[in-house]
C-alpha cells in the first residue's frame, strides 16, 4: 500500500497575515487563507504508512482525552471550565469523562478559579480549572496566590497557541508559565499534540511529575524554607497548585480535525497507572523527641522547681490548622491545656468543642476559649504567662492574641507545621527542631502522652500493682480553671453587651453568627472574620468553617463559597461585607446554577469599614480616599441574576430572612443594613463593657 497523505498545519510567513483571536468577530480582513493554511504533504519515514492507517478520529481530541485521563488517575474527580475557542477541544473531553463531573463553567477566570478553590477546600481533593489563551491565565492569579499560601491542590489546564507562534506577534498569546511560576509546586510545558506513540510517552512523563508534585510537592531545593528575609518558595513539599499548559494546533478552535493513527489512539487509551514517588514530609525528630528537648528547656526556666502540680500549657489554633480537627479536640482533651481558637480553626462547634462555663464546673475535654473574652477589654488574662505553647494554623487574626504571643516571646514552643518552618514572627524564639511536620493523628497523641510521662512520671508510686492505670494529665488544673473562669465571665458580658445593643453592625452580625441551622459557614475577610472572631461562640451543633486566610484578600469571597456549597449540597451561610461583594460581582452570574440553600449576607456598612479602627480614620481625605463607599442597589443586583433577596434593617427581620434563606433551594443575598459607623462604635461600647479604660 503506497505512502498516504499526512495533514500537517504550517503558519504562512507572509507579512500580510492578520490573527483573529478567540472570540472575536470574524471577517474576512481579520483572517485571510494566507493566515494559516494547511497543506497535503508526504512526510516519508513519519507517513501514515509507517505509524498506521488514520483512525478517523482528531489529533487535539485524542491529545486532550489522554491529558484529562491522566487527571483522573490522579485523583482529580471535579472541574471548572472557563471557555474559549483554545480551549474548547480540553472543555468537551472534561464534560465527557465519566469519573469527572463538571461542576460549573464559568465567564470569568478569575471567578471560576475561586470556585475550583472552594470545591477544592470542601472536598478535600484536587480540582481542575480550565482557561483558553492570552489574559485568561492572568486573572487565575488571585485564586491561585491563595491556593499556594494554603495548600490547596488545583491543576491550572491552560490551553494555549501551538508553541511555533510564541514571540511572533500572533494574537491572543502570552507566558502562561511566566504568569504562574511564583504559585505553583510545578509547571508543565507540553509539546504540540503529535501523531506518534513518543510523544505520548514523553507528555505522559511530564504530566506525572506535575501531578506528583500536586499531592506531595516538591523539594525545597533552594532552602527558601530558612530564610526570614524571602518568601517561601512556592516549590516546597507540600500538596499544593500546579501548572499546565498544553498547546493546540486550530485556526478558529481546537476541534478542527487533524487526523491521527490507530497507533496512537490505542497508545493514548491504554490504562494510566500512576507511580506515587514524592515522598512525604517529614520532621526531623519524633514527637516525644520534640517533647522531650522542649520540656528539658521549660524546666530549666522553672529553676528547678519540680512539676508535680503540672504544667501551664496553652494550645493556639489559628485558621486553616491543617490537621483533622479531631486529633485537635483529642490532644486537646489528652493534655487539658485551654485552647484557644480562631473563628476561622473550625473548633469552637462540635460535640467535642467544651465551653468555658462547662469547664469551670469542672467537666473535662477540649476548652476552647475566646481569645477577646480573656484578653479583650479589661485583658485579665494578658500576664498569664505560659510554660509551653502548642500552635497550630495560619497566624490567629485578632490583634490582642498577637499581643499576648509577643508579648511572652520566649515561651518554648512546638509549632504543628505542613513542611519546615524557621522562623515565625509570633514566636521569635522558635527552634526549627521543635516544629513538627504535617504529624498523622498518632504523632499528636504521642505529644500528649510524652507530656504526660515527662510530667508525672511513667508510673504512679502510689498505684496498686493490679490497679488500670489512667494517664494522668500534663496540665496544672489551678492553670486550667483560670482560664476556664475568666472565659467564661468574658463570654457572658460578651454576651449581655451585645443584647443590649440597638440595631448596628456588631448586634446585627453577632446575631447572624448565632443563626442555627447552615451546616457550614464561609467567613469573608476583613470586619467579616474579626466580628466572627468575637462574637461566634462554642456551640454543640457541629458546624464546618471555611475561609481564605492564605493570603486573606477579600476578591473571591462569593465564588469560594459558590464551589464550597456545589460540593456539600448542604445549607450554607456566607458572611461578607459590601466591598468584598462588590470585588466578586461576576460570581452571581455561577450563583444562578446553585440549586441548594445558599445565603449570601452582605453586612452594607458603607466602604470599608476596617479603616474606621486605624489611625488613617482621623485624615481629612479618609472618607473618599480609603473608605470608598459606593452607591450599591444590591436588590436590583439579585434581581438582574434572578436570585432571591431581603433588604433587613431590624432584628426580626433579620431573623426572618435568615429562616427563609435556609430554607430556600438556591442562593439568597440577605442585605444586612447598617449605619456605616456602628461598627467602630459598637466594638467600642463592647470593649467598655468587658472592662477597657
Amino acid at each position: 500500500m503506497g505512502a498516504l497523505p499526512d495533514v500537517v498545519a504550517r503558519r504562512d510567513p507572509l507579512p500580510r497575515e492578520v490573527a483573529a483571536s478567540d472570540g472575536e468577530a470574524l471577517n474576512g480582513a481579520a483572517m485571510t487563507a494566507s493566515a494559516l493554511r494547511y497543506e497535503t504533504v508526504t512526510t516519508g519515514s513519519e507517513s501514515l504508512s509507517e505509524t498506521g492507517a488514520a483512525s478517523g478520529e482528531s489529533l487535539n481530541a485524542v491529545w486532550v482525552e489522554f491529558i484529562v485521563e491522566m487527571l483522573s488517575a490522579a485523583g482529580v474527580r471535579r472541574a471548572v471550565l472557563c471557555p474559549g475557542g483554545r480551549a474548547s477541544a480540553m472543555c468537551l473531553a472534561f464534560d465527557a469523562h465519566p469519573r469527572i463531573a463538571v461542576e460549573m463553567v464559568s465567564t470569568d477566570e478569575r471567578s471560576g478559579a475561586f470556585i475550583a478553590l472552594g470545591i477544592a477546600k470542601a472536598s478535600g481533593e484536587p480540582v481542575a480549572i480550565v482557561t483558553t489563551s492570552g489574559s485568561a491565565v492572568a486573572n487565575v492569579l488571585p485564586a491561585l496566590t491563595e491556593a499556594d499560601a494554603s495548600d490547596v491542590p488545583l491543576v491550572v489546564l491552560t490551553c494555549d497557541r501551538p508553541r511555533a507562534l510564541r514571540g511572533t506577534g500572533f494574537g491572543q498569546m502570552a507566558d502562561h508559565l511566566g504568569a504562574t511560576r511564583a504559585f505553583v509546586r510545578a509547571q508543565a510545558d507540553l509539546e504540540d499534540p503529535e501523531d506518534a506513540v513518543q510523544a505520548l510517552e514523553q507528555a505522559r512523563d511530564a504530566l506525572a511529575a506535575a501531578l506528583a508534585a500536586m499531592s506531595r510537592g516538591v523539594a525545597d531545593l533552594d532552602d527558601s524554607l530558612s530564610r526570614a528575609d524571602a518568601h517561601p518558595s512556592s516549590k516546597r513539599p507540600t500538596r499544593g497548585p500546579v501548572h499546565i499548559n498544553v498547546p493546540l494546533a486550530g485556526v478558529y478552535d481546537a476541534v478542527e480535525t487533524q487526523p491521527v493513527s490507530f497507533e496512537t489512539v490505542r497508545a493514548a487509551r491504554a490504562p494510566v497507572a500512576l507511580d506515587d514517588h514524592a515522598a512525604s514530609p517529614v520532621s526531623e525528630a519524633s514527637p516525644a523527641r520534640i517533647v522531650e528537648g522542649i520540656m528539658a528547656r521549660v524546666l530549666a526556666k522553672r529553676g528547678g522547681v519540680p512539676l508535680s502540680n503540672g504544667l501551664d500549657g496553652l494550645i493556639v489554633v489559628g485558621p486553616e490548622p491543617g490537621v483533622p480537627l479531631e486529633a485537635i479536640f483529642a490532644l486537646a482533651a489528652a493534655s487539658g491545656f485551654p485552647v484557644l481558637a480562631d473563628a476561622g480553626s473550625g473548633l469552637r462547634s462540635g460535640p467535642f468543642a467544651l465551653a468555658p462555663q462547662a469547664a469551670a464546673r469542672g467537666a473535662a475535654g477540649a476548652l476552647i476559649v475566646n481569645a477577646f473574652d480573656v484578653f479583650g477589654g479589661a485583658a485579665r488574662l494578658a500576664s498569664a504567662r505560659a510554660e509551653l505553647i502548642v500552635r497550630f494554623g495560619l497566624a490567629p487574626v485578632m490583634p490582642v492574641l498577637h499581643t499576648y504571643l509577643e508579648t511572652h516571646a520566649d515561651v518554648p514552643t512546638i509549632k504543628i507545621a505542613p513542611c519546615r518552618v524557621a522562623h515565625d514572627y509570633l514566636h521569635p524564639a522558635l527552634d526549627p527542631r521543635d516544629v513538627l511536620i504535617a504529624p498523622s493523628s498518632a504523632m499528636l497523641h504521642e505529644i500528649a502522652t510524652t507530656l504526660s510521662e515527662e510530667v508525672h512520671g511513667h508510673t504512679h508510686a502510689d498505684a496498686s500493682p493490679n490497679a488500670p492505670m489512667q494517664p494522668r494529665l500534663p496540665v496544672a488544673f489551678s492553670w486550667r480553671d483560670r482560664w476556664a473562669s475568666v472565659a467564661g465571665y468574658g463570654a457572658r458580658e460578651r454576651r449581655a453587651c451585645v443584647a443590649s445593643l440597638a440595631w448596628g453592625e456588631v448586634s446585627a452580625v453577632h446575631r447572624v453568627l448565632a443563626t442555627p441551622g447552615f451546616a457550614f459557614v464561609h467567613l469573608g475577610n476583613s470586619m467579616s472574620m474579626r466580628h466572627a472572631d468575637i462574637g461566634y461562640d462554642v456551640r454543640a451543633a457541629r458546624q464546618d468553617i471555611y475561609v481564605n486566610r492564605g493570603v486573606s484578600g477579600i476578591d473571591g469571597t462569593m465564588a469560594t463559597f459558590i464551589g464550597e456549597a456545589l460540593v456539600r449540597g448542604d445549607a450554607g451561610l456566607l458572611l461578607l461585607g459590601d466591598q468584598a461583594l462588590i470585588h466578586d460581582l461576576s460570581s452571581l452570574a455561577s450563583a444562578q446554577r446553585v440549586g441548594t440553600p445558599a445565603c449570601i449576607c452582605v453586612v452594607d456598612n458603607g466602604g470599608g469599614a476596617i479603616f474606621d479602627f486605624l489611625p488613617i480614620a482621623h485624615a481629612p481625605a479618609y472618607r473618599r480616599t480609603i473608605r470608598n463607599p459606593y452607591k450599591l442597589d444590591i436588590g436590583a443586583l439579585a434581581q438582574a441574576f434572578g436570585l432571591a433577596h431581603h433588604r433587613v434593617e431590624a432584628c426580626d427581620a433579620l431573623d426572618h430572612a435568615l429562616a427563609e434563606a435556609r430554607d430556600h433551594a438556591g442562593v439568597t443575598i440577605v442585605e444586612v443594613a447598617v449605619e456605616p459607623y456602628s461598627g467602630a462604635l459598637q466594638m467600642q461600647q463592647l470593649a467598655q463593657a468587658l472592662g477597657a479604660t
